[in-house]
């Protein structure tokens, strides 16, 4: 028989909610931009919506790293993705201040971090657990 102590420390052996969330979104960012450059080089997509396809890019990794965050803790999945997104808003904006030649904080940047929040936000949206409201009130109308 495990004691409490035992079971405790079985659990904790991964990463927390907090650090698992933004690692993905950043992984998925970068595979994702791979991927668009790849698409790009060989003229599958036009260079001309290199902004909106990059804007896609970090939308989709931190929804990706949202769901992610918002899976691992269980509760709280709105807060858990809008966390796990401004964090990666938070490195846009650390990695456009330490680009040469840009400006600090650029229009560009701004909406690289809206898309991280936004994106975030909705990864953590689509773990929400609506499936217990929906039973409740359908036990209220009988």
């Amino acid at each position: 028989m495990q004691t409490s102590v035992e079971r405790k420390g079985k659990e904790s052996t991964g990463l927390n909610w907090y650090t698992l969330g933004p690692l993905l979104a950043a992984v998925a960012v970068a595979a994702l931009m791979y991927l668009l450059a790849v698409l790009l080089e060989r003229q599958i997509l036009p260079y001309a919506l290199v902004d909106e396809l990059l804007i896609a890019c970090v939308f989709l990794g931190a929804a990706i790293g949202g769901a992610a965050a918002a899976k691992k803790r269980g509760r709280s999945a709105l807060a858990s993705g809008l966390i796990a997104g401004a964090v990666l808003a938070a490195l846009l904006a650390v990695g456009s201040l330490m680009a040469e030649g840009e400006a600090a904080l650029s229009a560009d940047c701004l909406r690289h971090a809206i898309a991280a929040v936004a994106g975030g936000l909705f990864g953590g949206a689509l773990c929400l657990n609506r499936r217990a409201a929906k039973r409740k009130k359908r036990g209220r109308r009988r």
